[in-house]
């Protein structure tokens, strides 16, 4: 027998003695006989998956075309809808009763098919409407956009979710919603999950991020009272849990000296640092003023000394007014508003 093309598919044609299931002259599904005109043959196994949100008859059964005549009614029988699908990994049993009552409904010539119908079919919906992969996607689209993540490098370790929760068929996004913590290493949220624009379900999680953050670090053995310069330090990418109190700016460090000495690839902390005065009273100074995106600067003089963090009076040499700056780094300040 040659093949023939159904509904995209190639099958091999039934041979004549399928079971029908349209008695002879009958008037509903029942009976064994083989229909007195069949075009077309229908066979259900007895177990099939499906992936779609509804339960198609042309997914779940091999409908052939046995005559050029029985075309229509075979694309026909395969929209035939036979409910919703269960929900992913889940499995429904509809009996055989159950499909006679829904085909008889269509109001579909069936009499010109020949039917094989199991005494149950299993319709199970295959795979997961979301993959751990899709859960490890959305924790790093968040890390990617939030700090200390975004200014530094973090790789995920674990991510250990709850159960997976009961979601509808069909198209899912998903976004992770976190819950407040003081350590970024170990994060904690929910997952949501959202179909149409509208959040369909949720699902707990906890993660442990491999996370590094910048922090500047001795380049060079370095001794106690050293005047700090560019050259002595490295802005570079260390464990998060290393970076307590370290500094970023070289800015607060270069000029100011060292109260202990550092070794080299040792990070440099507020704490290792004198407080030398990085402004004395008549210096020339740099004034920064900055507020939102908008940042200015002007030509100033100081009225004090100034350590790195102190606040002090500077004049603004050009409109003359005195404002209140914090020192920032060697002869520059940034005005406190």
């Amino acid at each position: 027998m040659a093949e023939k093309r159904v509904l995209g598919r190639r099958v091999k044609p039934a041979p004549i003695w399928l079971a029908g299931l349209w008695g002879v002259g009958g008037t509903g599904l029942a009976g064994l006989a083989w229909a007195a005109v069949a075009v077309v043959a229908v066979t259900v196994p007895p177990e099939v998956t499906v992936t779609g949100p509804r339960t198609l008859l042309g997914e779940v059964a091999f409908i052939e075309a046995l005559d050029p005549t029985g075309r229509d009614l075979a694309e026909a029988l395969g929209r035939v809808d036979l409910g919703a699908a269960p929900a992913p990994g889940r499995t429904v049993v509809l009996r055989r009763d159950q499909l006679k009552k829904t085909l008889l409904a269509t109001g579909l010539d069936l009499k010109s098919a020949a039917w094989t119908l199991p005494p149950e079919l299993k319709v199970t919906a295959g795979g997961a409407p979301v993959t751990s992969a899709d859960l490890r996607a959305a924790l790093e689209k968040y890390l990617a956009a939030s700090e200390p993540y975004r200014s530094g490098r973090f790789e995920i370790l674990s991510l250990n979710p709850a159960a997976l929760p009961d979601l509808p068929p069909g198209g899912l996004t998903c976004r992770f919603q976190p819950q407040m913590s003081s350590n970024p290493v170990y994060v904690s949220g929910h997952f949501i999950f959202s179909q149409d624009g509208r959040d369909v379900g949720r699902l707990k999680a906890t993660a442990q991020v491999d996370l590094s953050v910048p922090a500047l670090v001795a380049v060079r053995a370095l001794p106690r009272g050293r005047a700090l310069t560019e050259a002595d330090l490295s802005l570079t990418l260390v464990p998060f849990h290393q970076a307590r109190g370290a500094l970023t700016d070289p800015a607060l460090a270069v000029g100011a000296a060292l109260k202990t000495p550092l070794a080299a690839g040792d990070i440099l902390r507020d704490r290792a640092l004198a407080r030398s005065l990085m402004v004395k009273r008549g210096d020339p100074v740099a004034i920064l003023a900055q507020q939102g995106n908008l940042s200015v600067s002007a030509a100033g003089e100081a009225r004090a000394d100034g350590a790195l963090g102190d606040v002090i009076t500077v004049t603004n040499l050009g409109s003359q007014k005195n404002v209140r700056a914090r020192v920032i780094g060697p002869h520059r300040v940034e005005v406190v508003f």
